[in-house]
């Protein structure tokens, strides 16, 4: 078996167990399948303080799956990335520098802010599934009508992809839920349309609800969301995979916006 297959069959395992774990366990699995070559590269006391659980929770998950301790579970990390990019390595290794220079100001902060973005963008292009990313553009070309809901940080998201569909001539429309009015909005979809749901970790209950309701009523899913825990999957016609780097607890936007970019170019150019 390939080093890729093991670390595949581990990653899977995490996933269909995640729900039966105990809170701590769960918190812990999550951020190794969000940040699987993060787990590879890290020691237990730099993953656990990542995930912000104890150095003895990733050792109890190892147990839970059956490794003897947390090292034997991350070899089958170490040995799946060891076969991958070897630019991922130093990109992580930038992550992890770039911490040092928070007291240089706010030239020191756009320095490190452009570094981390432009690794954002590079793992955006190394990890999107170009076929998932040809259906979504193929469901937003064919559909009468494009919704797009994000709440909170992926507000903006929301409200570029709306704009940008709705100026170059195709319709579409935020959903946007002032006065309390999401539902009423969500609830004006037909069958045929699309629906563009971003969201996520820690996931919005309102995208959750709309998605939900759009797949039950023959509305066309796409999603941009993080990962094989994200709740949007249950909904989802096609899922985009997106992550961003953190900026000091602040995720950035720009691999998502430059998604929505091309979901939008995509869209006009398949029309």
């Amino acid at each position: 078996m390939t080093p890729d297959a093991r670390r595949d069959i581990l990653l899977e395992e995490l996933r269909q167990r995640h729900a039966d774990l105990s809170p701590r366990l769960q918190q812990a699995a999550r951020h190794i399948l969000d940040h699987p070559n993060q787990a590879a590269l890290s020691t237990v006391t730099e993953l656990s303080a990542a995930a912000g659980v104890q150095p003895s929770t990733l050792i109890r998950l190892a147990q839970a799956l059956g490794f003897p301790g947390f090292s034997d579970m991350q070899k089958v990390l170490v040995d799946a990335l060891a076969t991958a990019s070897s630019s991922y390595g130093e990109r992580v290794h930038q992550l992890r520098a770039a911490g040092a220079r928070a007291g240089e100001g706010a030239a020191g902060l756009l320095r490190h802010a452009g570094e981390l973005n432009q690794i954002s963008l590079q793992n955006l292009i190394d990890t999107v599934d170009p076929v998932a990313l040809e259906r979504a553009v193929a469901i937003l070309a064919a559909a009468p009508l494009v919704h797009v809901v994000g709440q909170r940080r992926s507000h903006p998201v929301a409200g570029y992809i709306a704009y940008g569909l709705t100026r170059s001539g195709k319709a579409a429309r935020l959903l946007a839920g002032a006065a309390g009015m999401l539902r009423d909005e969500v609830e004006t979809m037909r069958p045929g349309d699309a629906l563009v749901v971003i969201s996520l970790h820690p996931y919005s209950d309102e995208a959750i609800k709309a998605a939900a309701w759009a797949s039950a009523h023959g509305v066309s899913v796409v999603t941009l969301s993080d990962g094989p825990l994200s709740p949007l999957l249950a909904s989802a016609s096609v899922s985009l995979d997106v992550r961003d780097a953190e900026l000091f607890g602040f995720r950035s936007l720009v691999a998502q916006m430059c998604l929505a970019q091309v979901l939008v170019l995509g869209a006009l150019q398949a029309r």
